[in-house]
């Protein structure tokens, strides 16, 4: 079977003298290996490059011609068609034409008279190759351009959407924010309807056989828990909805957290758990005064609930050289690793269970560690199984 071979169009080179015995060796020498053009002036080699630009790689050129020198054509040249390549002939006593070439007319090579044909085809092939370089990287750098372009364009349509979609969410947001606030409030209203027939009903207790008070106990424990839960809720809305306008400024926590235990002692004395407490005078940092206070509530009680009868918590404050760490640390069962991982996840039910059968939400722990990153602070826990946990809260410290 034949073969058959692809054949490349040969690269186009004008080579420009006003000696026609040179225009007739030129093209004899290299008419087989390139496309060969000639001009005998500088003028004519504009007309043929005005003509033929789009096909030609290479330009040669005498540089002593009448009209127009060699440099003169090449700054022409230059000018109108940057990437075609200028290789210049001339003398060895030309040296200033030399330098002219290079500094006007930025020739890729100069070749001195008499030319030899394998120096001058090696010459000639690599400012073919450096043409096509140019070329090829003229091309990917104009691909490059409208990629570019084109995935600005992607990025501004993209964004453009991505907002209108946020914009949405953040009204649907605030419509779950409200149908929650509303639902919640509403739920509210018969609990505290329930609550107050239930304390009515207490005044004839002693009428009511055991049975029946063991009932009246039981709604009452139950709207507790959801009361207790309706106002998590209420307060997580009011978080995620950003309605909170904080206050941080410097506050003595110190003062804090011992009336916050104050607070919290007749509570423990039912479970008879006492507090061993180790706070240093006037210790500050920048917190809100209600969140602050909220974030102790959560973390004492919750010892309380986790802490077995009998025992002790300790809440003691660490000064470090630029931070001040509250730490609640109850004698409960401790936390598994599985229970660490989702500790302060929303209405997450862990292993451990409060021991005196209180009721917890959930919710808890995640308001806390909301309101504490509000804040600019940290929230974690130290805890092994079988040991009880350590809640640590750390702020910045900061002047009085």
């Amino acid at each position: 079977m034949d073969s058959v071979q692809v054949k490349k169009d040969k690269p186009t080179v004008l080579y420009v003298d006003d000696e026609q015995q040179n225009l007739v060796s030129f093209r004899a020498g290299f008419r087989k290996v390139y496309k060969v053009l000639i001009a005998n002036s500088g003028d004519e080699a504009l007309e043929i490059l005005k003509e033929e630009h789009n096909n030609i790689s290479v330009v040669i050129s005498d540089q002593r011609m009448p009209k127009m020198t060699g440099v003169e054509l090449f700054e022409e040249v230059r000018k109108l068609y940057p990437d075609i390549m200028r290789i210049v002939l001339t003398g060895y006593s030309d040296v200033q034409d030399i330098i002219n070439a290079i500094s006007k007319g930025e020739v890729y090579r100069y070749i001195t008279k008499p030319w030899n044909r394998d120096e001058l085809m090696v010459t000639i092939d690599n400012a073919i190759e450096a043409f096509n370089l140019k070329v090829e990287n003229r091309r990917l750098f104009s691909s490059l351009q409208e990629a570019n372009e084109h995935l600005e364009e992607k990025v501004k349509s993209r964004t453009k959407a991505l907002q209108v979609q946020n914009e949405e969410l953040i009204e649907l947001d605030g419509e779950k924010n409200h149908l929650i606030g509303i639902v919640a409030h509403d739920l509210k209203s018969p609990l505290s309807q329930i609550g107050g027939l239930i304390e009515l009903m207490k005044f004839d207790m002693d009428t009511f056989s055991s049975e029946q008070k063991e009932y009246i106990t039981m709604i009452q424990q139950s709207i507790n828990k959801q009361e207790e839960l309706i106002t998590q809720i209420l307060d997580l809305n009011a978080l995620d909805s950003k309605a909170s306008n904080l206050n941080i400024v410097p506050r003595d926590i110190s003062k804090a957290v011992k009336d916050s235990v104050e607070r919290f002692e007749l509570t423990a004395k039912k479970k008879n758990i006492t507090f061993d407490l180790d706070v240093k005078e006037k210790l500050f940092a920048a917190v809100d005064e209600t969140y602050f206070g909220q974030i102790l509530q959560n973390l004492i009680s919750n010892a309380i609930k986790f802490s077995n009868n009998d025992t002790n918590v300790k809440v003691f404050l660490v000064e470090g050289e630029k931070t001040l760490q509250v730490h609640v640390k109850d004698n409960g069962p401790g936390l598994n690793e599985n229970d660490k991982k989702k500790l302060f996840g929303r209405f997450q039910k862990l292993s451990a269970r409060p021991t005196g059968g209180e009721h917890s939400t959930g919710l808890g722990l995640s308001i806390v560690k909301k309101m504490v990153e509000d804040m600019n602070g940290k929230v974690w826990c130290e805890s092994v199984e079988g040991e009880g946990a350590d809640f640590v809260i750390e702020f910045n410290k900061v002047e009085a």
